[in-house]
């Protein structure tokens, strides 16, 4: 939850910061963002649910794997959910008062907030599908040298 509320703010930061250089967001460019988010996601969760545990004889292994699995599933539907309802926040907000400007000098950008928030997410979102398939070829690698290990004995 930590991780989520830092990215947010670092989401937050990045898009000010862009936006005091004049950089405007897009809703193109933020749909176009969620659609790859949303496959990406997709595939993660298929490879969460996918994992078999049943072969993990080891009983303390299998519960921290499946404690695991449970809390990669928890934060990635959390980032998912913060994801898709500051793009729905994007989406509806008036489309004249998207960019505020304060102190003749700070601008906030809604668009470029959620722009940018949806692509620190599809980056999260990539990292953890590659340590998921690791951890999938792991556990097959584990599997396997256990089986080979009980026809050897």
């Amino acid at each position: 939850m930590i991780k989520l509320i830092l990215r947010i703010i670092i989401a937050v930061a990045v898009a000010i910061t862009l936006a005091i250089a004049g950089v405007s967001g897009n809703a193109a460019v933020l749909q176009t963002l969620f659609t790859v988010l949303g496959i990406v996601f997709s595939i993660s969760m298929s490879l969460l649910v996918s994992f078999s545990l049943s072969k993990i004889l080891n009983k303390k292994m299998r519960m921290t794997l499946r404690a695991s699995i449970t809390h990669a599933r928890n934060m990635l539907l959390l980032d998912f959910g913060v994801a898709t309802f500051v793009l729905v926040v994007a989406l509806i907000w008036n489309a004249e008062h998207l960019r505020y400007t304060f102190w003749d000098w700070g601008v906030i950008d809604i668009m470029l907030i959620a722009v940018v928030l949806v692509a620190i997410s599809l980056i999260y979102e990539i990292y953890n599908f590659r340590k998921l398939h690791k951890l999938h070829t792991d556990i097959e690698d584990a599997v396997i040298e256990e089986e080979i290990n009980k026809v050897n004995r």
